[in-house]
């Protein structure tokens, strides 16, 4: 359990493109000590989850994965090119995944409809 806070912690960090720097910084903390505490969430007191909490701009629920929530992280790679890993809480229903799937199926076929005009 306290793998997935962490990975929520991080990829919510990451997808607001924060660093572990900016984050220690507002906690008026060491990169090291931050980073030590997302990694062992079992540690951090509840004052310091109502901090991150506020400085990513969700709440301690999320953070601990308990609050239906989604995100996309770009994630670039060499040459300039981006995947992006779409990332739905375990609470999230099958309906809202479906929904959140056909979104992202319509935004690609837009996508891929306007990189065709711009080719010609």
């Amino acid at each position: 359990m306290n793998e997935n806070i962490s990975e929520t912690i991080r990829l919510i960090r990451e997808s607001k493109g924060f660093s572990q720097e900016y984050i220690a910084s507002k906690l008026n903390i060491t990169q090291q000590a931050y980073s030590k505490m997302e990694k062992q969430p079992e540690n951090i007191t509840i004052q310091r989850f109502r901090e991150i909490a506020g400085i990513l701009n969700v709440t301690i629920l999320t953070l601990l994965g308990k609050e239906n929530m989604y995100f996309m992280q770009n994630i670039n790679q060499h040459g300039g090119n981006a995947a992006t890993k779409l990332v739905l809480n375990q609470s999230s229903s099958p309906t809202e995944q479906n929904e959140l799937i056909k979104g992202m199926q319509e935004e690609i076929n837009f996508l891929r409809e306007l990189v065709l005009r711009l080719q010609v």
